[in-house]
């Protein structure tokens, strides 16, 4: 009865050591888009098919699966999945029964002259089990669970990335081969109208100030030229790198996406911000920071284990037999004698709550901000779309006009040459507009998490 009533005491001064939980504030709704169309917002884009199905050709989609395979940022979340999920696997297993076995030897002999030797040998097996009386130990296991989820969202993260990365350097080299032969013309152009224009000088026709207009336009489309060479270079080894292979050969043509870009269907900001990756990794971040306070709290309560074991022993092999012993025995710790450690631990508990859930906040409002710009610039892209075919249209316009009226003689060489070297530097503008929407729609199927 004494030990009972000891035993109680201990449980209840545990019980009302510390104060409970308080739960947190719930999260504030995320604030309506501001540069998303009305009809976008309502847009439900759950059930909707792989973008990339609808917006990637069937050679960026297989080059697409093999970084997604291959990339090395890839396999070391994964690894991390694997060592979390270890993690976890470890942590269920506290709440199971432990065995035990070990062996015993020792030798002994007195310090007298003539002591004899004396050896013992020893065999001992044991299972014990720790009650799981205030959920610490289920606490503890709900915590690496989350962070177990936390990782699989990086995973994720790093796929979706890793899609778009492609997209962008292939979409960019398929640019630089448009650009190519257009820059290649407009040199041969930029030659021809300096020869003429040194031509028209000679004769009077021209100040000389235009032999040096001239010239610096030709210098300016020889430099491009270089400067296209390196960057096709640069975009070439950065897309080897994202698919670990340095013998990369890229299917020819590469092709630019369509200019008509798909409707854009976002559904509501929590509907779109809670299937994003890191806004995930957030979340369980709060959890995994809840479920350890948890655990923290129940530390400081009693802990009641439960150990059975069977050992035997002696000095020869037949005594093994003849003495063995059994043992049941319970064990009660009160880890409230170590207050103070206790007390660090709680408030540390706490401090990563409110910091998970301050990371979370941050995210939550950083994705928002993402999305927002990104519908934003694609809706500035299709403004200035419609410009520049307008542009490119006139310049062709122009061309047509100027040709003919070179044929008749009404206009000279160079005039027709410059109109047409116009013309070639509108289709350079649509080429890289076409790139600019095409990287924004990788962008936004990057932020939206689709």
């Amino acid at each position: 009865m004494k030990t009972l009533a000891l035993t109680t005491l201990a449980l209840l001064l545990a019980a009302c050591s510390s104060p409970p939980l308080q739960p947190l504030p719930a999260w504030p709704e995320p604030t309506p888009w501001k540069a998303v169309p009305a009809e976008a917002a309502a847009s439900n884009t759950m059930g909707t098919p792989d973008p990339w199905v609808l917006w990637a050709d069937p050679a960026l989609r297989k080059l697409q699966a093999q970084a997604v395979a291959r990339n090395r940022d890839v396999s070391q979340a994964v690894l991390r999945v694997q060592k979390a999920q270890w993690a976890w696997q470890a942590s269920q297993m506290d709440a199971e029964f432990k065995p035990s076995l070990s062996l015993q030897s020792s030798a002994s002999r007195p310090l007298e002259a003539n002591g004899s030797l004396s050896r013992s040998m020893g065999l001992s097996a044991g299972l014990s089990y720790e009650a799981d009386l205030w959920g610490r130990l289920s606490a503890t296991t709900q915590a690496q669970a989350a962070q177990l989820e936390a990782q699989r969202t990086d995973v994720q993260a790093a796929q979706g990335l890793i899609r778009s990365q492609v997209a962008e350097r292939v979409w960019t080299l398929a640019a630089l081969a448009q650009e190519a032969p257009l820059i290649e013309a407009q040199r041969q152009g930029a030659t021809e109208i300096l020869a003429l224009t040194r031509l028209r000088v000679q004769e009077g026709k021209l100040l000389p100030i235009e032999v040096d207009k001239a010239a610096i336009a030709l210098q300016a489309l020889r430099v491009r030229q270089v400067q296209l060479e390196r960057d096709r270079l640069l975009q070439q080894l950065s897309l080897e790198t994202l698919l670990d292979d340095s013998s990369l050969v890229l299917p020819a043509p590469l092709q630019l996406p369509s200019t008509r870009l798909p409707a854009l269907a976002l559904g509501s900001p929590a509907e779109v911000l809670g299937r994003r990756p890191d806004v995930q990794r957030a979340r369980w971040g709060v959890d995994a920071a809840l479920a350890q306070q948890r655990s923290a709290q129940a530390a400081r309560y009693p802990q009641l284990s439960f150990s059975l074991g069977v050992s035997t022993g002696g000095s020869q092999w037949r005594d093994w037999l003849d003495k063995p012993l059994a043992n049941l025995a319970a064990n009660l710790l009160v880890p409230l004698v170590d207050w103070r450690r206790l007390e660090l631990q709680q408030a540390q508990a706490h401090t990563d709550v409110e910091a998970a859930a301050l990371s979370l906040r941050d995210a939550l409002h950083k994705a928002q901000v993402e999305i927002e710009q990104a519908a934003a610039e694609r809706q500035a892209l299709a403004a200035e779309a419609q410009a520049q075919a307008s542009r490119l249209a006139e310049a062709q316009r122009n061309e047509r006009l100027a040709h003919l009226r070179f044929e008749v003689g009404s206009i000279a060489k160079l005039d027709w040459l410059q109109v047409r070297n116009a013309r070639l530097g509108a289709e350079q503008e649509a080429v890289q507009m076409r790139l600019r929407q095409a990287l924004n729609q990788a962008q936004l199927i990057k932020v939206l998490a689709l």
